[in-house]
């Protein structure tokens, strides 16, 4: 090809090519987990309430912050864990140990992230049957909601609940409690694991109508160029 030629069509080579790139699918944040190995990096915790003493608070800025209990690693007294966790690790909180441990653990997320997806495993660490609540927040409004009633007790594999909860890009999750609705009589022993948030998708796919437009004006610039260089 001669240089005039080339320097002829390479407005419309420019601009196919952008046509070609806006033509791409949607770029989507990746998920992230909080699973109390990698994110919060904690090495194999103590077993035990009282050997993990009092309050843990977790954060990492501009990502997460959780607080209400601790974190144990490997539990004895908890076989559902190893089925349906990511061991070592999983943070819980219980009335029988430090005082300073709280009958809900509250997960706090920065707006910033717009999250609209949340999983996670609740475990029963109580011996008895138990109901557990978890709610999700955008600021102060409740956007979703999960209910487990009769858990069963701890020493059943079957001792957990998968929670899920979404809400959308006009109302992030920003925060979010797990509680039993008993722990005035019952008191209360419960853990979270493998928490997964995920942010909503940065969509860069223009409209169809947009993209035939643009495809449409490149065409007619280089026929438009190709009659003018006609004798």
């Amino acid at each position: 090809m001669n240089r005039c030629c080339w320097f002829g069509m390479k407005p419309v080579v420019l601009m196919l090519a952008a046509v070609t790139l806006s033509l791409g699918g949607p770029a989507v944040a990746a998920p992230i987990t909080i699973n109390f190995e990698t994110l919060p990096a904690l090495p194999a915790q103590p077993n035990n309430f009282a050997a993990a003493g009092p309050m843990q608070v977790y954060n990492d800025p501009g990502v997460f912050n959780i607080s209400g209990g601790v974190a144990l690693g490997n539990p004895s007294f908890l076989p559902a864990f190893p089925l349906q966790g990511t061991p070592p690790n999983l943070y819980g909180t219980t009335d029988i140990a430090d005082p300073s441990l709280l009958d809900t653990i509250t997960l706090t997320l920065p707006s910033a992230e717009d999250i609209v997806a949340v999983t996670a495993v609740l475990f029963n660490g109580q011996p008895i049957s138990e109901n557990y609540e978890v709610d999700a927040f955008s600021g102060a409004t409740l956007v979703d909601h999960n209910t487990f009633n009769g858990m069963p007790d701890n020493t059943s594999t079957s001792a957990f609940g998968n929670i899920s909860l979404a809400s959308n890009a006009a109302n992030p999750i920003t925060s979010i409690t797990f509680t039993t609705p008993n722990a005035g009589v019952n008191g209360w022993d419960f853990f979270v694991d493998t928490i997964i948030i995920t942010p909503s998708a940065v969509i860069r796919t223009p409209e169809p109508s947009s993209a035939l437009l643009l495809l449409g004006g490149a065409l007619g610039l280089f026929v438009v160029r190709r009659r003018r260089r006609q004798p």
